[in-house]
C-alpha cells in the first residue's frame, strides 16, 4: 500500500510540474504564473503547504521564482532579461524579503563572458569570466 501512494504522489507531482516543464517561450506563451502546493498526512491530519511560485514574461522567461519549505519562503530570486532572451541579472532577497545579492551576467555573439556577483551594497563578491573556444 505505501509503493501505491509513493508511485501516486510521484505521478500527481510530475502532474503539477507538468506546466513548468512545457513552459514554452515566444509570444504565443499563455502561462503567466505557476503555483505548486504539498499536501502532507500525518497521523491522520491534512497539512497544506505552498511548494513554490514561479512566474513568466510574456516570452517565457522566468522572472521571479519562490521555494517555501513548510510554508515559509526559502529561496526567492527575480530575473531579468535582455531583448535576446539572456538572462542579465539575478536577485536574491532573504526570507523577510530584503536584497541578500545580485549578479549581473555580460554576453558577446550569444555566449556568457561574464558574472559578477554583489552584495546587497553593491560591493563586488565575485567575478567569472568565461572563454569559449571555438572550431
Amino acid at each position: 500500500m505505501k509503493k501505491v501512494k509513493t508511485l501516486f504522489l510521484l505521478v500527481l507531482l510530475s502532474w503539477l510540474a507538468l506546466p513548468a516543464i512545457c513552459q514554452k517561450s515566444g509570444p504565443d506563451s499563455k502561462i503567466k504564473s505557476l503555483i505548486v502546493s504539498e499536501e502532507k498526512y500525518d497521523m491522520m491530519v491534512k497539512k497544506q503547504y505552498k511548494e513554490s511560485e514561479t512566474y513568466y514574461d510574456a516570452r517565457g522567461n522566468i522572472i521571479e521564482s519562490i521555494t517555501y519549505k513548510q510554508g515559509k519562503t526559502d529561496k526567492h530570486f527575480k530575473f531579468q532579461y535582455d531583448t535576446d532572451n539572456n538572462k542579465i541579472k539575478e536577485e536574491e532577497f532573504d526570507t523577510s524579503g530584503r536584497l541578500k545579492e545580485f549578479s549581473e551576467y555580460k554576453y558577446s555573439d550569444g555566449l556568457r563572458t561574464e558574472k559578477t556577483v554583489y552584495d546587497q551594497n553593491k560591493k563586488i563578491k565575485s567575478k567569472k569570466t568565461y572563454v569559449y573556444t571555438k572550431f
